[in-house]
């Protein structure tokens, strides 16, 4: 069944359709949307980050200093404000849901989660929380429409970062601070930049490239009060360090930014992030003359983001049949949410009528916000998202949003044909409208492989 091309583009490469949006088709207006949203004002700034992560150290000092000295009244202020604390984080995810839900410039969103999802942080512990919300606002977006290299750099240098591959706790094992603080060398950063954000797992590099990036990114650290970052001439160790072949300077921040574009250039770079971009899009095993244009663009341009966006949406074999690829969770609640012409207002009010279906039912089918499994990310294998285990989570999940829609008296066979259009197959339109009540109709559609897969 050939497709009309805003439904390719709705589905492969957004978020689904709305009932008020007439949806993205052109790929320059695509790309252009990847502007609006780079330039768009953030959920939660580094000010306001740092302002609560200077909190929560004061919190848990107080509490440090509660276990010496108990107080009734002490410990109830401690609860109010550990309390408090998560009501604001679940505020700010619940913004970053409906953001999605309502957004204009769907594939800038979906840009938006493939790579923050590239350079993964998950939740190490609730101070680290404060960092990790804001991460993708803060280093991913700005740079959708600029230079690979210069987001590789915001993402490396983000506190969340920092904290999540412990390089706020390595230094030089040669200085004075290592040894005056009981510190030493720590790879992990090193070793995911390399084998994760840039280059990939089966480049052309050794264990010696690994402890090389590791020494020059020592002095990358941040402030523990703030929770800002700063290059601490003082940890970072001295000496020159070969990586891939070529000759850093340590003890020097311009000189680990210069080693970071030199990877985010390379050649095998290229290779990697095609390979990944086509495969999150179009299939698991993407078709190799996409992957081929892929890298041939980004090896052209150094890594400029708003041409490699282009050349995905421009290339045929981008727009072949749908169903190559299973929606993770966060894509069917979003998709289902927008179908039903959800708006931020309702997401966000006190009478919230899918309360238990959003971020409670991401977390229920294996996707919890911001926290992803490791420095890998979410999977992406379609393999991965449907099991027994994670169907039947599904399905439970189908009856409820079922439940939930028929409750805003919405029509499920006008709901299909919003949420599908042309995608929706004859026999699922049959069934749902043969459901014998509403919210069978909706389960119905939200549980079939029309609306699970993309």
């Amino acid at each position: 069944m050939t497709l009309q091309k805003d439904t390719i583009a709705a589905l492969r490469f957004g978020l689904g359709f709305r009932p008020d949006q007439r949806g993205e088709r052109d790929p320059d207006a695509m790309v252009a949307g990847l502007r609006a949203v780079a330039a768009a004002r953030p959920i939660v700034d580094a000010a306001e980050d740092e302002r609560l992560w200077t909190e929560l150290q004061e919190f848990r000092e107080a509490k440090k200093a509660d276990r010496k000295n108990k107080s009734d009244e002490r410990a109830a202020m401690i609860k109010d404000e550990r309390r408090d604390f998560y009501r604001r984080l679940t505020r700010v995810w619940d913004a970053s849901l409906a953001r999605s839900v309502e957004a204009e410039h769907a594939f800038a969103e979906r840009m938006a989660r493939f790579w923050a999802n590239h350079f993964s942080v998950s939740i190490k512990f609730p101070a680290h929380a404060s960092r990790v919300a804001g991460f993708e606002d803060q280093a991913i977006r700005p740079h959708l429409a600029g230079r690979f290299s210069d987001m590789l750099q915001a993402a490396t240098m983000h506190p969340a970062m920092l904290v999540f591959l412990d390089q706020n706790r390595s230094a030089g094992p040669s200085t004075k601070a290592a040894k005056r603080e009981g510190l030493g060398l720590n790879e992990n950063l090193g070793r995911e930049i390399l084998e994760l954000h840039t280059l990939g797992v089966s480049a052309p590099y050794s264990q010696q490239d690994v402890i090389a990036l590791a020494m020059l990114l020592t002095g990358f650290t941040m402030r523990g009060r703030q929770g800002s970052f700063v290059y601490r001439d003082e940890w970072a160790e001295p000496g020159r360090f070969e990586l891939m072949g070529e000759s850093f300077r340590g003890g020097s921040q311009q000189e680990t930014l210069r080693a970071l574009e030199m990877l985010a250039t390379h050649p095998a770079t290229a290779r990697h992030i095609a390979t990944k971009l086509a495969a999150h899009f179009v299939a698991d095993e993407p078709p190799a003359r996409l992957v081929e244009a892929l890298e041939a663009d980004f090896r052209r341009t150094g890594g400029d983001l708003a041409s490699l966006s282009r050349t995905l949406l421009t290339h045929p074999d981008a727009w072949g049949p749908l169903g190559g690829k299973v929606r993770q969770p966060q894509e069917i609640v979003v998709a289902a949410l927008r179908a039903a012409g959800v708006t931020a207002k309702t997401l966000e009010g006190r009478n919230d009528p899918f309360k238990g279906l959003t971020l409670q039912a991401l977390k229920d089918m294996g996707q919890q916000v911001n926290r992803a499994p490791g420095p890998d990310g979410w999977p992406e294998a379609s393999a991965e998202w449907i099991n027994p285990g994670a169907l039947a989570i599904r399905l439970e999940w189908a009856a409820r949003m079922g439940e939930a829609l028929a409750a805003r008296q919405l029509d499920p066979r006008e709901y299909a044909e919003t949420a599908l259009r042309d995608a929706l197959d004859p026999q699922t339109a049959w069934a749902i409208a043969a459901a014998a009540e509403k919210r069978e109709g909706f389960a119905l559609l939200l549980a079939s492989p029309d609306f699970n897969r993309r």
